[in-house]
């Protein structure tokens, strides 16, 4: 199976070490895997890295390597003992083992040309070390730089200026999007027991602000509410996805992915396409990884303020005086540890506290029961009917909508008919969801009038005179059928 082949499945668990040698990670489980990961960092930084000089075709000669190897050893050498170390090795024979270990694990490829002993790194493995280091420096989320880049990308591929690979990057970059904000919320959870571990108070308020507040969350959390927030661009980003699906576009697309990366196959070609297409419309669920990670960021601020509290409330020192206490004990004479009390016996009943008594609860009398009468239950009756019938929920709207609306198309506010009370309550309904979608920001998360939008979308027209139906005189609206993917 290709690589090719293998970045194409979609279903079943990706064959990691069908790309990665088997052993790559011995090194780095072992007892100096510090040790290890340091070596391979600087030797990816000074040979093999994007910020290295450019390496010869052949590579390097072996001993260029194991003298990078010697000159750190010899700098930095507090290594354990493991299984398998010669006692009193010499400098380079220790770095001929450490070469010797990364050529068996797989990260490093040794040949041989002519009479020289020539060592490179292959992509696959530079391309992981690469991913790693990345992980390793990775640092506070900057959802707004995500959400622009994404959106950029897909407009650049509705005007024809690019094709599948910056569709195929969008989609990756909103999948690593949504993996870095559910991911958050274990993160938070694990900040506080490392945050308690601190000795003084001051040192925790100090760990507080600069680890929690400013470098470990979303870089720009505080600017995510806002309405002119990128995030807030999510609706368009959608819309330029169905464009994507439901126009000519798709078709250009599937050829592209057809003729790039599948060789012709225009069954894996469709797949492939239908994935990325997919990962874009999880940015919808964005709102709910939003409010959960609120909701574990409040429980953590209380958390904090309640640790804060007792520690300004706490005795200080409170050990070393109970230490202080339970030495004195020990050492103080027998007489000093007399109870301070009077002589006489200790349980005699004439000591105990009388029983407490409690009074004779007062007799309470039932309340009379008045019945109400046959014009009162009638206008009881009405009153709830008035209610029912000026209230509009999903269910009436999705009656509502489905009455006018075509199975794949739209519908125009002038022909949606007004027969009834609940008729014209789910117009003005529908007119009140338009006015707020086209207002700065769109339809915010919390409304709760977005819960009756399913299967459809409620767009505003701003061009032509507003419309009368007889009952209402507004702007003008149409009511789209949304496109999901399967």
């Amino acid at each position: 199976m290709s690589r090719t082949e293998l970045r194409l499945t979609t279903t079943g668990t990706p064959p990691l070490f069908a790309v990665l040698p088997a052993g790559l990670f011995a090194p780095l489980a072992a007892a100096n895997r510090e040790r290890y990961w340091e070596l391979l960092y600087r030797l990816f930084e000074q040979f093999f890295g994007p910020d290295a000089p450019l390496p010869p075709s052949i590579g390097f000669q072996r001993r260029e390597i194991t003298a990078a190897l010697e000159n750190y050893l010899l700098t930095d050498d507090p290594w354990e003992s493991e299984e398998g170390d010669v006692p009193g090795a010499s400098l380079i024979d220790r770095a001929n083992a450490i070469h010797e270990r990364f050529r068996s694990t797989g990260w490093l490829r040794q040949e041989r040309v002519g009479a020289r002993e020539m060592v490179s790194m292959t992509p696959a493995v530079s391309q992981f070390l690469s991913t790693l280091v990345e992980f390793a420096e990775h640092g506070p989320t900057f959802v707004s730089a995500k959400v622009r880049s994404i959106e950029l990308q897909l407009q650049q591929v509705i005007e024809g200026k690019a094709f599948g690979d910056a569709l195929d990057e969008a989609a990756d970059q909103a999948r690593r999007l949504l993996v870095s904000l559910s991911s958050m919320s274990l993160k938070v959870r694990d900040l506080m027991p490392e945050l308690s571990r601190a000795e003084t108070t001051a040192q925790f308020a100090r760990q507080w602000f600069e680890h929690y507040v400013s470098s470990f969350f979303v870089g720009d959390y505080a600017d995510l509410h806002k309405a002119d927030h990128p995030l807030a661009r999510r609706s368009a980003i959608l819309s330029m996805a169905q464009q994507i699906e439901g126009t000519a576009l798709r078709e250009t697309m599937l050829g592209w992915y057809r003729e790039h990366l599948t060789g012709g196959d225009l069954e894996r070609a469709e797949l492939r396409m239908q994935r990325s297409l997919r990962r874009l419309y999880e940015l919808e669920r964005i709102d709910e990884y939003l409010g959960r990670l609120d909701e574990d960021i409040r429980q953590a601020n209380r958390r904090a303020l309640a640790f804060l509290d007792y520690r300004l409330r706490a005795p200080d020192k409170l050990d070393v005086l109970l230490r202080r206490a339970c030495r004195g004990v020990l050492q103080a004479p027998e007489d000093a540890l007399r109870l301070p009390v009077a002589p006489g016996p200790l349980m005699d009943d004439a000591q105990l506290r009388p029983p407490r008594r409690k009074p004779q609860p007062i007799p309470r009398s039932a309340n009379a029961m008045q019945q109400p009468t046959p014009e009162q239950l009638a206008r009881l009756s009405l009153l709830r009917r008035m209610k029912r019938a000026r209230l509009v929920n999903a269910e009436d709207m999705a009656r509502y909508v489905g009455r006018h609306l075509p199975p794949d198309g739209s519908v125009d506010s002038a022909q949606l008919a007004i027969a009834s009370i609940e008729d014209l309550r789910a117009y003005q309904t529908l007119l009140t969801l338009a006015l707020r979608s086209h207002r700065i920001g769109g339809l915010r998360r919390d409304d709760p009038l977005a819960r009756l939008l399913r299967g459809f979308r409620v767009e505003l027209l701003d061009a032509g005179e507003p419309g009368d139906n007889g009952y209402l005189r507004a702007p003008r609206f149409a009511v789209h059928r949304s496109k999901r993917t399967a």
